[in-house]
Parts: C-alpha cells; structure tokens; sequence
C-alpha cells in the first residue's frame, strides 16, 4: 500500500526531486527501443511533451482571452502547473529555482518503472503549439530504485542528459532564453551548490515554428513513444517553484506567472481512462493524480503528488 501524502515540512522553493548521475537501467518496452549514452534513459522516454489538455476546446477558448490577474483553472493528463499566455504575445524568457529533495519509490512494479518531470519552458501549451523548448529534471523509479537526470529537450526532437551530479539540498536553477538575433534558444541548467552546470543552444528543429506563445513551469507524467502511453506518475511528493520569472520578446514586461500582461493557467493532472498506477491498476478517468497549490507572490507554487498513483 502507498503512504499518504505528506503535506507538512514542504517550504515554497524546494522542489521535491533528488538527483544524481547514475545508470537508468530499465528494460526496454520494445526491441526498438535504443538508451541515451549519459544516462541509460530508454530513448523512447520523452520527459517534457505539449499539453494533453482535457477539453481541448477550452484550452483554445482560453489562450485567446484577454488579459487579466485572474486564474483560469484546467485539466490535463500530463501536466500540473502553471502557463503564462496571451492572444499574439509572444516571450523570450522563462526561469524558476528549487531545491533537491528525495523520491519516495516504494511499491513501483510496472516494468518500465514510474516517472516524472520538472521542468521550465516555452511553448506547449497553446493549442497550435507542437514545439517545447525546457529543461529541468527527470525522475524515474527502477523498480523500488529512484536515480535522477538533468535533462534538455527541443521536443519534438529526442531529449538530452548532460552527465552532471547533483546531490539533496543542492539549490538548483532552470531556465529558457530565447535570442531575436540569432534565433537560437538556450537552455540553462545550473547547481549552484557544487558549481556544475550547462546550457545548450539550439535552433528551432527544422520544419517546426517555436511560436514562443507561451511560458510554463511544469510537473509531467512523460510520455513512452515505444507503447504510446503516458507512464506512471513517480512519488515526488511535492515538488515546489520558486520566483518563476517571465519576460516578453521586447522586454518591455518582466513578471511572475501571474500579471496584468499576460493571462494565467492552472493545470491539475487527472486520469483519462488510460493512465495507471505505479504497480500497474488503471486509474478511473477523472481521478486526480497531481494537484498545484494557489500562486504565491505571483511567482511561486507546490505540485502535490496525488495517492491515486499508489
């Protein structure tokens, strides 16, 4: 049996999640299924993907309202969070802290494990967005074995896993920049306890157009492109935001999720039918699987990891 949530000793600014390089060692779900040198993460394991929205008209009904300081609420099979987005707005940057913490893999027996992603970026959330530029980190439960990895992604293209160590307690800082000149991204990943950090730089993936129409700070079930299925969501327990910062393509404006500038949206993850739990049951549809808390200051939040994925 899973343990309940734990809500108490979870502070604004310490994000749930404990890294550290080591092996992914999970067997593939399919012979076709290849593994990333750094980090043995199955190649099929996309950590950060666009909104699975339930209600897809409503996301677009949405993202094409006025500005307001109010909070749209959603729901969607993959993420919980927030978005930050406004009609032909367009941003240039995104960046959050948070702190490492440990994840809880106690009763994980599907085969290929139980995960989960945090991670900032840009686009993804629009409904004619099909491009996310992020980084952040990736979870995975190996059986009752938790390992971590860094990682960045230009989805739709395959992910990247920098060989870098972080440790509990280290004080972690992401972010997504985007050039007007060279129109080129960076994608930022840096410990600021140890010093070790990367950024990599990368144009649009070709064929693509990064609309840059909206910014996010996100807690995913990623996807397995080997099965086509969103995985078990991995006990993070809380996984917390601090001073999420956003900044327009002209930099004329510099907020927190929540402006006058800019619309806000809250997205709580819920199961479709299809998603199960970490020893494998389905999840009966519209069971919640990750909640966010209400922003505070504007900038800062908690994604609470949900019993129903136990």
């Amino acid at each position: 049996m899973r343990k309940p949530f734990r809500a108490g000793g979870v502070a604004v600014g310490a994000l749930a999640v404990a890294l550290t390089a080591g092996a992914f060692a999970f067997a593939p779900s399919s012979a076709a299924v290849t593994a990333v040198t750094s980090s043995k993460v199955p190649g099929s394991i996309r950590p950060g993907t666009p909104l699975k929205a339930v209600g897809a008209g409503a996301r677009a009904a949405a993202s094409a309202a006025t500005a307001a300081t109010s909070v749209t609420n959603l729901l969607a099979v993959n993420w919980a969070g927030y978005a930050s987005s406004r009609g032909t707005t367009t941003f240039r940057s995104v960046s959050a802290h948070f702190t490492v913490h440990t994840l809880d893999c106690t009763g994980v027996s599907t085969p290929n494990g139980a995960w989960a992603g945090h991670w900032v970026g840009l686009d993804g959330f629009r409904a004619t967005s099909t491009t996310v530029e992020q980084t952040g980190v990736v979870e995975a439960c190996n059986g009752t074995t938790p390992q971590y990895a860094a990682f960045w992604e230009m989805y739709p293209l395959a992910p990247g896993y920098p060989s870098i160590t972080v440790n509990p307690g280290d004080k972690i800082s992401v972010a997504v920049n985007y050039n007007r000149s060279t129109r080129k991204f960076s994608l930022t990943f840096s410990d600021t306890t140890n010093g070790q950090s990367f950024t990599r730089t990368r144009a649009c993936p070709a064929g693509a157009t990064c609309r840059r129409n909206s910014a996010e700070a996100i807690s995913e079930a990623p996807f397995d492109g080997a099965t086509s299925t969103i995985l078990p969501l991995a006990d993070f327990t809380s996984a917390s935001f601090a001073n999420v910062t956003i900044t327009n393509t002209s930099g004329t404006h510099r907020a927190g999720l929540q402006s006058s500038f800019w619309n806000t949206y809250k997205f709580t993850q819920v199961s479709d039918g299809t998603n199960t739990t970490v020893a494998g049951a389905p999840i009966p549809q519209g069971t919640v699987l990750d909640s966010p808390t209400s922003l505070v200051l504007k900038r800062s939040f908690i994604d609470h990891w949900q019993a129903a994925n136990g």
